[in-house]
């Protein structure tokens, strides 16, 4: 996995990276699905609590994650921090390739605060993400008068251009009433624009992944109805940036079949099992003795490349060469 910090162009605006290497082992997730996390805080702040915990559960699930410390404090305008989020976003979609992500499956996650300034970036932006998730979202601009911030209105701007969107929260918020949620998720239906949301009965605002490792050792941020949100998300995420492919048997995959290919695959379709047998007939013998010391599991999972390596004196190189040949011609 490959982390890294990018400045922007805002003085203090950090783009954290959590991108996961490629890997042989997994050929189905060479170009992964994005998540841009923006914590809350008020304008005022970033919150750690929304922030790495949050990137890394994602991360855990196969994305590829993003961390946007935007513009925040008194007398920082607002706009600030939507340039930061635009900037962010573009520089995902311009650096794509090395970043191993589909520039057309970006989301983007924010809370609160960053909630609003993710609906900002849904509804406002230059370059919208594919989706969105607002955490308990500021959205309504009264709340800037107790921000101290000028907070653009979000609702009259949704239209068919808005992504589809995701909306947690709960009823009781203390701090950002549920009318906010609510109205957006109006504005949602108006437009015709998809969008889920749950609205949990009891829960203190600002509850993030809703964990006793988020929670700041505050009772009141450990919520496990609310903690039901984060998998729910990821249910709805999969339904709209869709999930990695898979296949129900060797032969739906046959025009993926390489030498990179467990021994397994290959020997399961009868095309390439005739080859294997006939320029490496020695691999009868290997798979014999595997069975014979209850190791097949192991030596059928691993690709003929990887044996090879690690048994030059039974694979021959040239062998290897023309068997990788044959099965390209196929």
């Amino acid at each position: 996995m490959k982390t890294f910090t990018k400045e922007l162009t805002n003085e203090n605006v950090i783009l954290a990276a959590y991108v996961h290497d490629r890997s042989r082992e997994l050929p189905n997730t060479d170009i992964r699905p994005a998540v841009l996390v923006l914590p809350g805080g008020g304008y005022m702040f970033c919150s750690d609590r929304e922030a790495d915990p949050v990137a890394l559960a994602y991360l855990a699930e196969g994305y590829n994650t993003f961390i946007l410390r935007y513009s925040t404090g008194i007398g920082i305008p607002s706009s600030s921090a939507f340039d930061d989020a635009e900037e962010a976003i573009a520089y995902l979609h311009s650096n794509a390739g090395d970043l191993n992500i589909d520039k057309d499956k970006i989301a983007v996650i924010g809370f609160s605060a960053g909630g609003h300034l993710a609906a900002w970036l849904s509804t406002y932006g230059a370059i919208k993400p594919a989706a969105a998730i607002l955490g308990y979202p500021c959205i309504l601009p009264e709340i800037g008068q107790l921000l101290g911030k000028d907070l653009p209105g979000l609702c009259e701007k949704v239209d068919s251009s808005t992504p589809p969107t995701f909306i947690f929260a709960t009823r009781n918020d203390p701090v950002v009433p549920v009318r906010h949620a609510l109205r957006y998720a109006d504005a949602l239906d108006k437009a015709k624009t998809p969008f889920e949301m749950h609205i949990f009965g009891e829960g203190a605002h600002g509850l993030s992944l809703s964990k006793t490792f988020t929670s700041a050792g505050k009772a009141a941020l450990v919520n496990p109805d609310m903690a039901q949100w984060f998998g729910l998300s990821l249910n709805w995420l999969k339904s709209i940036l869709g999930d990695y492919q898979v296949y129900e048997t060797p032969e739906a995959n046959d025009d993926m079949l390489d030498i990179g290919s467990p021994l397994g695959k290959l020997m399961a379709n009868d095309t390439t099992r005739v080859l294997v047998l006939e320029i490496l007939p020695q691999v009868a013998e290997i798979i014999k003795h595997a069975e014979e010391n209850g190791q097949s599991g192991i030596l059928l999972s691993a690709p003929i490349k990887e044996i090879a390596r690690v048994r030059p004196e039974l694979l021959d190189a040239e062998s290897i060469a023309r068997l990788n040949e044959a099965i390209k011609a196929l």
